[in-house]
């Protein structure tokens, strides 16, 4: 195989390659996957959120609680007092005192009760979300067991185009693959075309006449005078 020859299969071997690479980028299960993880940690948030609303209400429950326990004890020790004096206004003043403090125990056991409803009605939110979040794992691993068939089939595919491209690059003359590089990197990917009657079929440009025939007068490799790529003017097959 010609030098002309071994440069157009190692353009069309790199494009494959790209070609391949781009399709495991593209994999549909890829972006569901990035889709589900988002929705997790969206997800995530939310039970963070309800755990802070449970621990919140939690704490308000246990105050409310001990509140109701003062109260109750001075509400004990009032009774003590009214069944220890005979003083009729003493009396008088220290029922006065009881009274309040049963609407206060009375208040405080309503909200209490209110709280024990918020926890039950928050950890009823989050058996929901830890529900959804365990949905969202089943699908994520259903989904990479599917990327890694999908994808895996790729690698391998570009793991031998990539054998098969060392092993062509390495028949080749160093400085004319160094050219190839160098034109493959600044031409975003294209880095040698071949004439096709007048036309580079690297940038698809008709040439003029008289460069068409210095072309064909001169090397089998050369220079498109267009897009400055290498160009194969003729092959073994030509």
């Amino acid at each position: 195989m010609t030098e002309a020859a071994s440069l157009l299969e190692l353009q069309e071997l790199d494009l494959e390659i790209l070609r391949s690479k781009k399709r495991l980028e593209e994999l549909p299960e890829k972006r569901a996957i990035l889709e589900v993880r988002t929705k997790q940690r969206e997800v995530t948030e939310l039970r963070h959120k309800a755990e802070l609303l449970v621990a919140k209400l939690g704490h308000d429950l246990k105050a409310h609680q001990d509140e109701i326990s003062t109260l109750t004890e001075k509400i004990s020790a009032e009774q003590a007092k009214v069944m220890e004096t005979t003083d009729h206004r003493a009396v008088q003043s220290i029922t006065r005192e009881m009274d309040g403090l049963k609407r206060r125990r009375d208040k405080v056991e309503m909200e209490s009760l209110q709280l024990m409803e918020r926890i039950e009605k928050a950890n009823g939110q989050t058996d929901t979300i830890d529900g959804a979040l365990a949905q969202l794992a089943e699908k994520e691993t259903a989904l990479v067991e599917r990327f890694r068939a999908a994808g895996g089939a790729l690698q391998s595919e570009i793991a031998a185009l990539e054998r098969k491209r060392t092993k062509v690059a390495g028949g080749m003359d160093a400085d004319l693959l160094k050219r190839y590089e160098a034109a493959r990197e600044s031409k975003g990917g294209v880095g040698v075309g071949h004439l096709d009657g007048d036309t580079c079929s690297a940038c698809r440009m008709s040439l003029p006449a008289e460069r068409v025939h210095d072309l064909e007068a001169g090397p089998d490799i050369s220079t498109c005078p267009q897009c400055r790529r290498l160009i194969v003017v003729r092959t073994d097959d030509a």
